[in-house]
């Protein structure tokens, strides 16, 4: 595994190495030893720069190669698809992922980590909190914290691990503060969905824009009002909203509208229901390392559904398939 990897990043594995090296990446156990190769690699660059989690990366890579285009017939040429996809993308994101890992500041003193659809990353902060942020987010942080608080700005959704301080910790979107004492929670704050933050253990405060503010127990979620800015807050199952975290999306009797939107950062397609009522459609469906066309013949499965796929604008149409 290793002298596959050391050769193929030098350019020079056989064809028979190189196709055992991409396969690697369909095996879920090959993973560990994977991450393993690619941090050494990472520690024999002449950079100063402590080895990255690439998880997230192998994680992206796997639904690159899995994420073939919807409506196509199985083929017998797949390791030499999968040739072609992997040796467009693999070189590139790993320099990419590397490059975001080095977290330029944007002025002094702070910092940004952003993750592309389709992708998500996991780190530290300097208190020890860790981070897992999803697909299309962004998370703005100091190096290190001061003050009297310890203040993070997010643009999208992540889940938090926050170490236990003097000083609280705060989450700030364009919408909502969450203030915080050492807890795990998620914070979901995308600009075409209603901000949610769900509470996993611990206990936070939620306030809105107009200075409405709730405290959340272990298992609740707020729901915060774009409009009024008002916040509601219920009982939920939090690994609903969290299962992301380890690569997984879970639905529970939730709309097809809902879920459609998940599914377009999960996958970065562009997905367009021609039919309000089938929009509101209950699921129920765990995904996890399924490619785009597994899930919509799923969808064509459960409901009464079928779509099509425009190549060229790398979009889904779904419409009613009801007699």
């Amino acid at each position: 595994m290793k002298g596959f990897f050391k050769n193929y990043l030098e350019n020079k594995c056989s064809e028979s190495e190189f196709l055992a090296f991409i396969n690697m990446f369909l095996k879920a156990e090959k993973q560990t030893e994977l991450g393993q190769s690619m941090q050494e690699h990472w520690k024999e660059m002449p950079l100063e720069l402590e080895a990255p989690d690439l998880s997230p990366t192998l994680h992206k890579i796997h639904f690159e190669i899995n994420n073939r285009e919807p409506g196509g017939k199985q083929s017998n040429r797949l390791i030499t698809y999968l040739t072609r996809i992997a040796a467009v993308l693999f070189i590139p994101l790993t320099i990419a992922f590397f490059l975001n890992i080095r977290k330029e500041p944007l002025m002094e003193g702070t910092q940004t980590i952003s993750t592309p659809l389709a992708s998500k990353t996991n780190f530290t902060l300097s208190d020890g909190s860790v981070v897992y942020l999803n697909a299309g987010s962004s998370l703005s942080f100091p190096k290190s914290f001061s003050g009297d608080k310890r203040l993070v700005k997010l643009d999208g959704e992540a889940y938090f691990d926050v170490a236990q301080g003097k000083r609280p910790f705060e989450v700030e979107t364009s919408s909502l503060t969450v203030d915080v004492y050492g807890t795990a929670f998620n914070v979901m704050a995308y600009n075409n969905a209603l901000p949610e933050v769900t509470l996993e253990r611990g206990k936070v405060a939620v306030t809105s824009k107009t200075g409405e503010q709730k405290f959340l127990n272990p298992g609740e979620q707020a729901r915060i009002d774009t409009i009024s800015h008002s916040i509601a807050v219920n009982t939920v199952e939090t690994n609903l909203f969290t299962s992301w975290i380890n690569n997984k999306l879970i639905f529970k009797n939730e709309p097809l509208g809902d879920v459609i939107q998940r599914l377009e950062r999960w996958y970065n397609i562009s997905i367009d229901i021609q039919d309000e009522l089938l929009a509101q459609k209950r699921l129920n469906a765990t995904i996890e390392y399924e490619s785009v066309s597994e899930v919509m013949d799923l969808l064509e499965i459960t409901l009464p559904l079928k779509f099509e796929y425009n190549k060229n604008e790398r979009k889904l149409v779904i419409k009613n398939n009801e007699p």
